[in-house]
């Protein structure tokens, strides 16, 4: 029965999405380590076999971590916001739950001037980075080697196919490309993170074309997803995910933004004190004048996906700032 449950456990783990993995992973020790205690003595040697097999698991799942003191990030933003980025080998850490700094072996410049290490900066705080000798990663780099983020990531991950290729471009209709691009063909991490981008990004949703249109649209799936929301943008019809006992975030505020209405025919200054006034927290009405600024200003005042989800009081007010302006929200 034991060996049954952990083995359903490992079934679990290996099917669930990439960034529910490490928890899962977790949970399969923890049930491995309980299962000495609760199992008779016969069965403790499975359980002593599970146990083995958790913890090599644990240890072999890629890591990744982002500064924890901000809201999360795609590679993409990460890679606009640091100074340095690079796949690299880690060849020497400060030591288990130590600060100092990481030497970091450059294998690819992604971003920033040519070195053949680097240095990044590691805490014993609960933002701990987790850097990890010998393992093969992405850095995000601020100027003073604060780590942005890590992710332990092979030469040949999808993801890391994705960054070099949006890297690669030089021009935002380049950008665009790479992003469609990885949108299109890529799996549903890839899928999901190039869409996140590009969804909060109305210069470069301008510039989407009718081919890349048309495969944007290909691209969909019956899911929640962040893709919705670039098509609602852009004024495009998308499948609804099928019926959950959650809220399916990304298909309401695609929902909210998708329809025209009287916002459309009005001028900055009409939609910015549409903005500033309303009701506290999540105002649908207040949302879609937001959107409505950022499509007429041309650029991202501050991530939709992140105003979608109704900001306190406040935050209303510091958005109508900006949309009056033209600069974004400074956070």
């Amino acid at each position: 029965m034991i060996a049954g449950t952990l083995l359903a456990a490992a079934v679990l783990l290996f099917t669930a999405t990439p960034g529910s993995a490490p928890g899962l992973a977790c949970l399969l020790f923890a049930a491995a380590a309980l299962s000495l205690f609760v199992t008779p003595r016969p069965a403790r040697t499975i359980a002593r076999t599970f146990l083995a097999a958790a913890a090599l698991l644990l240890l072999a799942i890629p890591r990744s971590a982002q500064a924890c003191s901000r809201p999360y990030r795609t590679q993409f933003d990460l890679f606009d916001q640091a100074t340095r980025v690079a796949e690299v080998r880690v060849e020497q850490t400060p030591g288990r739950r130590e600060a100092g700094m990481a030497r970091l072996r450059v294998l690819r410049t992604l971003k920033g001037s040519s070195r053949a290490t680097l240095e990044g900066k590691e805490t014993n705080t609960s933002c701990h980075v987790g850097y990890r000798t010998g393992r093969r990663a992405v850095v995000f780099l601020g100027p003073h080697g604060e780590t942005l983020a890590y992710h332990e990531r092979r030469a040949s991950d999808p993801l890391v196919l994705a960054l070099r290729a949006f890297v690669a471009a030089k021009d935002p209709d380049a950008r665009v490309r790479a992003l469609v691009d990885a949108i299109a063909t890529g799996p549903a991490g890839v899928k999901d993170e190039a869409a996140w981008y590009l969804a909060n990004r109305p210069e470069l949703l301008a510039r989407i074309d009718l081919s890349a249109r048309e495969r944007l649209l290909a691209a969909a799936e019956p899911r929640d997803q962040p893709l919705l929301v670039v098509l609602a943008r852009l004024e495009l019809d998308f499948p609804a995910p099928p019926p959950s006992h959650y809220r399916n975030y990304y298909a309401d505020l695609a929902a909210l933004l998708r329809p025209r209405d009287e916002l459309d025919d009005l001028g900055v200054e009409a939609l910015a004190g549409q903005v500033e006034r309303g009701r506290e927290g999540y105002d649908p009405q207040r949302i879609r004048a937001m959107d409505r600024c950022e499509r007429q200003t041309g650029r991202m005042l501050y991530p939709v996906l992140r105003y979608g989800q109704g900001p306190s009081g406040h935050f209303w007010t510091e958005l109508a700032r900006s949309c009056r302006t033209g600069e974004p929200v400074k956070r």
